[in-house]
Parts: structure tokens; sequence; C-alpha cells
């Protein structure tokens, strides 16, 4: 089943990549060996090179609970492999912010930043420098079983008491699920970890992409270093609400604070749209009740409808994983990994089209300039010479003449000069 547009779309884009890296290195090799080398220029296309071999596509996910972030994170990107990145359980999905991607110069892993960092005032940024204050994980890639019991430590949490949440900048007394808790058991439940990276070899991911996977709204409140530098930072933001819950108080508290003016290039998934299934509705009044669902999201977010999506990741997750294209069809993932693919390439574009490419051009102009001038300087050296050529072949001939008739002078001379010596 040919069901990964957005893979290919990806691959596509490595492909412009390694392209444009090797113009720019072959013009910087040029450079250097020509008469009119600069080192400025050189330096500077140093530093596109490495920008374009470190770039990313980052693509983030941000949704409130039970919103079935976990399932179209799976049918994405991982639909081909036996494995699911997160749990699935119901009660049981990844609560703690979550980057996948690959590096080549470390081991597959899974690396998770205790909860407690959370008492001191450093940053993910400063500590992601600080490997001794994280867990490390090896995932064994041939064993899907055992991965995913690795995987399922995301979902771990922990109870304490109020005071030890409030201690962790945790506690927030217009959570119900956390009150009530307090007042049955005396004790809350929060995640085990705060933070955690995944380094894994997926061909998607080796071609520069991280998904990025955020916690529901009020653990994405506790984190403001998400809201100021990761979403922002985003290529992509990928915003679930649900067909079964419409947009809640929290989706738009999510949509308003985290996405609609922080980002340029966002879409809005409805997920769950299988609810809306029934196979007593014709196709036509199915097809209203979702552009119905579709129009009333965009009213509620302010926003407009083409950037919304109607899909139902779990069935396209099944799709994808038992060759169903019918169902695949229906779930309508695929229509939206399209746009995405597209809307990524095009962001892509537009970041290296207004830096990388754009100065690039204008310093191959400025080398063509000099190279248009030295090569008419040189033509007019080379009519010089062709000039000059001309003219001592007409020296030459004349300079001939004279010789051949001094020659002949002289031979007539001889006799005369022979009988005159005969005399002496």
């Amino acid at each position: 089943m040919k069901n990964a547009p957005l893979l290919a779309k990806i691959n596509e884009y490595e492909s412009w990549r390694t392209n444009l890296e090797k113009n720019i290195s072959d013009y910087r090799d040029w450079l250097s060996k020509s008469p009119q080398t600069d080192s400025v220029k050189e330096l500077r296309l140093h530093d596109m090179l490495a920008t374009i071999k470190h770039d990313q596509i980052v693509i983030t996910f941000l949704a409130d609970e039970a919103r079935g972030k976990t399932e179209t994170i799976n049918a994405l990107f991982f639909s081909n492999i036996d494995l699911s990145f997160f749990p699935t359980e119901t009660g049981k999905g990844s609560i703690c912010s979550t980057e996948i991607y690959w590096n080549e110069n470390e081991e597959p892993c899974i690396k998770l930043l205790p909860i407690s960092t959370r008492r001191t005032e450093d940053t993910l940024a400063y500590l992601k420098t600080t490997p001794n204050v994280w867990e490390k994980y090896q995932l064994n890639l041939d064993s899907s079983k055992e991965m995913q019991a690795t995987l399922n430590k995301l979902s771990e949490q922990l109870d304490v008491t109020q005071s030890e949440a409030i201690s962790l900048g945790l506690w927030n007394e217009n959570d119900k699920v956390m009150v009530e808790s307090l007042e049955k058991t005396g004790r809350i439940k929060v995640p085990v970890w705060r933070h955690a990276t995944i380094n894994y070899p997926h061909p998607a991911l080796k071609s520069g992409l991280v998904i990025i996977d955020t916690p529901g709204l009020e653990k994405l409140n506790a984190e403001p270093e998400l809201m100021l530098n990761n979403i922002p930072n985003s290529d992509v933001a990928i915003f679930l609400t649900a067909a079964d819950t419409g947009v809640t108080t929290n989706d738009t508290s999510i949509w308003n604070e985290f996405i609609k003016n922080r980002i340029k290039h966002k879409f809005v998934l409805l997920n769950k749209i299988d609810v809306l299934w029934d196979k007593q509705k014709t196709k036509q009044s199915l097809a209203n009740a979702i552009d119905r669902q579709v129009n009333m999201a965009a009213l509620q977010l302010h926003t407009t409808p083409d950037i919304i999506f109607p899909v139902s990741a779990q069935q396209a997750l099944v799709a994808k994983t038992k060759n169903n294209i019918e169902l695949l069809s229906d779930s309508n993932l695929l229509a939206f990994e399209q746009v995405l693919g597209d809307r990524i390439i095009q962001s892509k574009h537009e970041l290296f089209g207004k830096t990388v490419a754009n100065e690039c051009s204008v310093m191959i102009k400025s080398s063509r300039k000099v190279i248009q001038q030295r090569r008419l300087s040189l033509q007019g050296q080379i009519n010089e010479l062709k000039d000059l050529k001309g003219k001592n072949a007409n020296e030459t001939q004349q300079i001939l003449k004279k010789v051949i008739a001094e020659k002949k002078r002289y031979e007539a001379s001889i006799p005369t000069f022979k009988l005159a010596n005969e005399k002496i």
C-alpha cells in the first residue's frame, strides 16, 4: 500500500537539501582556488553549510488529554513497525514532553529527566547539556517487546503529598482530578519524568525529522520554556481536538496561549470522526455532519476551516497496519499527510530561500561579474596579440625583402671586390 505521502515529502526535502549543500560546497571550493578568493565569503559559506547540514524538520503535537494524540503520531510515522512509541492504553499515555529524533553519534536509547529537577531553576536547555542528571535506557532494536516495555516508562506516575506537588510546581487547585484524588487518598499523582528524548533510527528521523510530543494543558503551563522556545521554533504545529468532545475550554486555552499567534504553519486535527460513522446514514449526510463540526471548531478557535482536518487517527493506524485501503481512505489521514508534507516543503523553502539561497545567489552573481570582466579583459589581450601577430608578419616580410636585396648586392659586388684585390 502506498500510504506514506508525508514520508515521501520528507525524503524529497532531504534530496533537495543535499543538492543545495553540494552546490554551495562546490562553489566554496571553486572560490578558494580562484584568484578572487575571499576569506569572508568562504567563512560565510562554511556557516551556511553547517546550517544546512544540521537542519531539522520539527513537528510539534499539542492537545489536551484523551484527544488521540498518541494514535495520531503512531499512525503518521510508525505504522510500519511493530511498535508504539507512546503507550496507547487508556489513562497511560505519555505525560511528559518528549522529543523523538535520530543522532547517528549515539546508540538507540531513551533518556528520562526526573521530575525532581523542577525543584531547581535549571532550564531544559541547560539540563540537556548535563548528562549525569538523566536516566538512560538502551533500546533493543531486535526485540519490539523489550523496546515497548522501555518506552512505557513515559507513562510512569508517582504518588506525592500536596506539599511535594507544590514544591514541584505541579499543584493546581483548579484541577478537579487532583482535588478529588487528594480528598480520597491524601495523595496526588504526578509524572515520574519531566522530559524525555528518544533516539531511534527511523528513516524519516534519519532525514532530519524531529517529533515533539507535548503533555496536556496543566503540564504545558508548568513548563513555560516549551511555550517560549520549543513550540515557536517548530516548523509545523499540529493541534488536536476531538469530535466526541468538541472544542473544550482547555482546547481553546492551548490554541490561544501556545499556537494561534506563536507559529506560522499550524493545523487543527478534528480527531475521532469515527464516532460519527453510522451505517444508517448516507455518505452525504455523514459529510454534512463532519462539515458542521469543522465549521463549528473554526468558529470557536477563531480560525479558518481550511486548516482543520477531520480524521480518525485510530482507524488510520488500524488501516495501515492491516493494509485496508478503504478504511484508510475513510480515516482521511492521507489527505492530511499530503497537505502537511507540502506545507513542510513550503516552510523550508521559505527559510532557505530567504537566507541561504538568496545570499548565495548574490555571491555567485558577484563572482560571475568578476569572471565576465576578467574574460573581457583577456579577450582584449588576445585581440591585441592577434593584431601584433599580423603586424609582425608584415614587418618580417619587409625585413626579408631587405635581406634578400642586400644579399644580391653583396653577391654582385664580389667580382668587383676580387678584381680590385688582384690589382693590389
